[in-house]
């Protein structure tokens, strides 16, 4: 019955599929349903196979990881056996403080979890020290070293270019090597999504360049570390590119390369407002992260003027677990809008990504500031967006936390360090408003 059905019944073009909604919109016009990024990504009213270009498929299955800050290691092993007891196998760790014992740390980490170790300092001896004992190891341990977004973050090296740089090429062991590229800032500071992607691939080609140069191994892990906002179809289609572009780039080299991506909540959309908008949007964030193909997501607290407990990083983690059972990547696969944005998406990326190369790579254009100045204007762009759909909001009624209850500063902090470069600086969407209303 089905299939004399499906005969019987003729395709109906995009064509005439804009005539019927024309028809019914009574005298508007069509293109008034048409939206466009501020990047000049289209979404369209609908989309049928016509639009799609190409067909990605994307069938990687998300798992929760969570995030822990390291300046004492009995705490923080005390944190991993509680998430262990609740399910939870992947980690990603940030040491603090170079004078710890971190070699005794890592000995001591449970078999059971598999741990992204993130380091802040470069310190060669430390480096090489853990590179050492994680071939000696039976926990499955990443090193996770990324110079270059220190570098953009704080406008100057830890040690200097070259030795930086060496200090990673060392601690890519032989045993779970990884190029470790942290692409947060980028978002955070107000790139564009094309940007993120084009930015974080040349990245990672600098980290690449030196690993190819010396031959140092045949296999390799690429981390990148992503940060999603709300626009849900952009971002949902946006890590979806980014696996497809980095995919494209990296197989011409011959490498055995696995490409995963850490994803997590953007504070760029957030607000300190008491309502429950920050909850909306990172759930919105979380679903996004998942159907995207993300490998691991990391919760976010959306209180973002209080600090972290145990009871709110369950809550978040479980809310992740319960998105992960019920969405897959795979659902995606196959479905035009999505497949059409990515296309869009990836192709645009990678033409801005060659042109990053041909101009000399991502430090050259960080050193005569055309990436801060490209990522400021893209930023301003949205800010001026963003708060002209405010305009006709009474934010007298929208409840901003008071100093009072803030636990942590929610604004840019101002520095006056001396620096080789200007920095990239994360700042939230909402903190020019919600200045002006705390003023009030």
């Amino acid at each position: 019955m089905m299939e004399m059905y499906s005969e019987e019944t003729p395709k109906t073009t995009i064509k005439q599929w804009k005539q019927q909604i024309q028809f019914e919109l009574q005298g508007t016009d069509y293109n008034d349903l048409l939206y466009k990024s501020h990047e000049g990504i289209s979404v369209l009213p609908f989309y049928s196979s016509e639009n799609r270009k190409v067909t990605y498929e994307v069938n990687t299955e998300a798992k929760g990881m969570i995030s822990l800050y390291c300046s004492n290691v009995q705490h923080t092993l005390q944190r991993i056996d509680f998430w262990l007891s609740q399910n939870v196998q992947y980690f990603f760790i940030t040491l603090h403080y170079s004078e710890n014992n971190w070699g005794e740390f890592l000995s001591q980490l449970p078999e059971k979890g598999v741990y992204f170790i993130d380091i802040h300092y470069l310190n060669p001896s430390l480096v090489q020290k853990l590179s050492s004992l994680i071939k000696n190891v039976s926990q499955r341990i990443f090193i996770c070293n990324d110079c270059i977004n220190e570098f953009l973050k704080k406008g100057k090296w830890g040690n200097n270019q070259i030795s930086d740089l060496e200090i990673v090429k060392n601690s890519i062991s032989s045993q779970n090597p990884v190029i470790f590229v942290d692409t947060t800032l980028y978002q955070n500071a107000g790139a564009g999504i094309i940007q993120q992607i084009a930015y974080g691939i040349s990245q990672a080609m600098e980290y690449f360049k030196l690993i190819d140069k010396y031959n140092i191994i045949n296999e390799l892990n690429l981390c990148f570390k992503v940060a999603v906002g709300n626009n849900f179809m952009l971002e949902t289609s946006k890590t979806r590119a980014f696996r497809q572009v980095a995919e494209s780039v990296f197989e011409t080299f011959g490498y055995n390369i696995k490409i995963f991506f850490i994803a997590e909540p953007s504070n760029r959309g957030l607000s300190i407002s008491k309502s429950k908008y920050n909850e909306n949007c990172i759930s919105l964030a979380y679903e996004s992260a998942i159907l995207s193909g993300a490998d691991f997501v990391i919760p976010k607290n959306p209180i973002i003027y209080k600090k972290n407990t145990i009871e709110s990083d369950l809550s978040n983690a479980e809310q992740i677990q319960k998105i992960i059972q019920n969405r897959k990547a795979y659902f995606l696969n196959g479905i035009c809008s999505f497949e059409t944005i990515s296309y869009e998406i990836a192709k645009k990326s990678l033409v801005l990504f060659q042109s990053i190369e041909k101009s000399g790579g991502l430090l050259e254009q960080v050193k005569n500031h055309t990436l801060q100045r490209k990522i400021k204007e893209k930023a301003q762009e949205e800010q001026i967006l963003f708060e002209e759909k405010l305009q006709n909001i009474n934010l007298k009624n929208q409840f901003f936390a008071s100093k009072e209850e803030w636990e942590l500063y929610p604004f840019v902090k101002q520095k006056t360090e001396k620096t080789l470069v200007e920095p990239l600086i994360a700042k939230r969407l909402w903190e020019n408003i919600e200045k002006r209303q705390l003023k009030k």
